[in-house]
């Protein structure tokens, strides 16, 4: 009696998975960690699960200019990939986080942004991910536990941390990072990107007025 039953993924969320040649991270990541541990000193103590981070500005920063060229390179990649590269983009801020075992983030996301990233300069044995929660609100309303998991039943989706990979994503997406679980520090390098000229050139409407019917 049925013909057919197929299913259609609506309202997808993508990550951008960024992976270095391997020599080319190796010889970044003792670049970067060497500046990072730089404007770190000399540390200051904190709290048991707590991190440091340095100011946002490192975009600014002479030392980071490979490392800035690295990230606008990836983000026109997605800016192309969504068809909106007609419009500039800048980072907005850029800051290193450094988690000493037991430390970690908890949920967040990047308000007054459009794209944000990280990138991992040094991941412990175990390994790391960066968890992102489902963003449909009205999802978790009903849900049975499936024999299996999956990305259509799942209520979180992961990305594995790897030193030389670079994870890009919505910035209105909400994620954490678990406890570093390793015996060594954590070192990644986060960022924000946000259009140019925003208010001027993308923030009127986006109907056309004279057609006599908005569309919400």
């Amino acid at each position: 009696m049925i013909e057919k039953q197929e299913v259609q993924e609506i309202f997808p969320t993508p990550l951008w998975i960024v992976d270095l040649k391997p020599a080319a991270a190796a010889a970044l990541n003792i670049q970067l960690k060497a500046e990072i541990e730089r404007l770190i000193a000399p540390r200051p103590v904190i709290p048991a699960g707590a991190n440091w981070q340095t100011p946002q500005d490192l975009h600014t920063r002479p030392a980071f200019a490979e490392f800035v060229k690295l990230a606008e390179m990836a983000a026109r990649g997605v800016t192309r990939f969504l068809q909106v590269d007609q419009y500039p983009m800048s980072i907005t801020g850029c800051w290193a986080n450094i988690n000493p075992p037991g430390a970690y983030h908890p949920m967040h996301h990047h308000p007054n942004n459009y794209l944000s990233g990280v990138y991992y300069v040094s991941v412990p044995s175990p390994g790391s991910q960066i968890i992102f929660q489902d963003p449909r609100g009205q999802a978790s309303m009903i849900m049975p536990k499936p024999r299996q998991y999956s990305k259509l039943t799942a209520n979180a989706a992961n990305a594995q941390s790897k030193e030389g990979r670079m994870v890009l994503f919505p910035s209105w997406l909400k994620h954490t990072v678990p406890s570093n679980d390793g015996n060594d520090e954590r070192i990644s390098i986060a960022f924000n990107f946000m259009f140019k000229n925003f208010t001027d050139a993308m923030a009127a409407p986006i109907w056309d007025p004279t057609a006599g019917k908005a569309s919400s």
